[in-house]
């Protein structure tokens, strides 16, 4: 029987897929929910098994090419069992010019090939006739700027055609423009923005081994949203759609993109839990091995830009969720304690939320109870 092996739709964003790697060749031998090939998403590198066993008798797409969802990209058959007449291989992407460089280049030619009609004195400053020689620009297409029209070094410089070449786009970084372009343009966000004391927590932090700020706040967030489900929602088509869940995304930065790794039911676990689970989704990110439900379907997301530094930002929201966390750097500064100056180390937190989906009053709440938390934090 022959088993077509198909680039899958691996999420509801995934609209294409990258081949990275063939972990077989033409003529080795598959066994059914063996490991076939890698491919890479909009979100991460994942390898796809074999739906069915026998000979990989065709690959269709090479290494290197990215394809629609669903398209056929080789063939399992067993020896001497016909193919389908459509098993043409896709040739290897090759580096094409666009139009505009095209133009250029045969205007470029045309200017050494074409003989003008009637020699004609071209009015231009001695460094503006080096420059289009060494650069072959035809003077006589290039508008003069001095006095009487005179070409000057500049209206030459200016007139150099652009030889740089846009970078390709991956399918994450192109997934990621798409939606982050979606979201501001559809979503209508408002911010908030407030100052928490984290003397407690740094002092409680000490006696703990292997915990970090990033742990207790995703703690202490999810304890929030406990007594504010109406941030734990989702803006949908026919209402607004509440989790009984409380999953939140870590938003974390890879080489070509963002990608957030989703802690389940966090209100459930306990700080050491939490601590071992965002190690492993972190191990995991970091070698891009994520599985589809090891990061979608978040229901709150949280990024902390405090490590590098920053002391404040506005995060835009990952839809289809209506709020997300931004963290910024825990520094100390003079804070007016009961009519006394004190050095306390502060952090900034800013909230990004759906006006559709919940109102500054309820947002407001939240943010001054998940502060009431971390400086109050019981639960370490």
């Amino acid at each position: 029987m022959v088993t077509e092996v198909i680039m899958p739709k691996l999420g509801q964003t995934m609209e294409e897929g990258k081949i990275e790697r063939w972990l077989k060749k033409e003529g080795d031998r598959v066994e059914k929910g063996e490991i076939l090939l890698e491919i890479t998403t909009d979100k991460a590198t994942l390898e796809v098994e074999a739906y069915g066993s026998g000979m990989l008798r065709k690959i269709i797409v090479p290494e290197g090419q990215t394809v629609p969802v669903t398209t056929v990209i080789g063939y399992i058959a067993e020896e001497g069992e016909e193919l389908p007449a459509a098993t043409k291989e896709i040739p290897a992407q090759r580096e094409t010019e666009s139009p505009a460089q095209a133009t250029v280049r045969t205007e470029t030619r045309a200017q050494y090939t074409a003989k003008p009609e009637k020699e004609t004195k071209i009015k231009a400053s001695p460094l503006a006739k080096k420059i289009a020689a060494e650069k072959g620009i035809d003077l006589s297409k290039v508008k003069g700027t001095g006095p009487g029209g005179r070409i000057t070094k500049e209206d030459v410089l200016s007139s150099t055609p652009s030889t740089e070449k846009s970078a390709e786009l991956s399918p994450m970084r192109k997934a990621i423009a798409e939606r982050m372009s979606k979201s501001k343009r559809e979503i209508p966000h408002y911010y908030l923005i407030t100052e928490v004391d984290m003397t407690e927590v740094s002092k409680k932090r000490e006696n703990l081994s292997g915990i970090s700020y990033t742990h207790i706040i995703i703690k202490a967030v999810a304890e929030a949203l406990i007594e504010f489900p109406q941030l734990n929602a989702s803006w949908q088509e026919n209402g607004i759609k509440a989790f009984h869940n409380i999953d939140i995304g870590i938003a974390v930065a890879l080489e070509d993109g963002i990608i957030t790794p989703v802690l389940r039911n966090v209100d459930k676990k306990t700080l050491q839990e939490i601590s071992s689970e965002v190690n492993r989704l972190a191990e995991k990110t970091k070698e891009k091995k994520l599985t589809i439900e090891e990061y979608s379907g978040a229901t709150f997301t949280i990024s902390n830009l405090g490590m590098f530094g920053i002391e404040s930002f506005l995060p835009i929201i990952n839809p289809p969720q209506a709020c997300i966390l931004g963290i910024g750097a825990i520094k100390e500064k003079c804070v007016a304690i009961s009519g006394k100056v004190e050095i306390r180390p502060v952090m900034k937190i800013a909230l990004s939320a759906d006006h559709r989906v919940v109102d500054g009053i309820t947002t407001a709440q939240f943010m001054k109870k998940l502060t009431d938390i971390l400086e109050n934090p019981d639960f370490i």
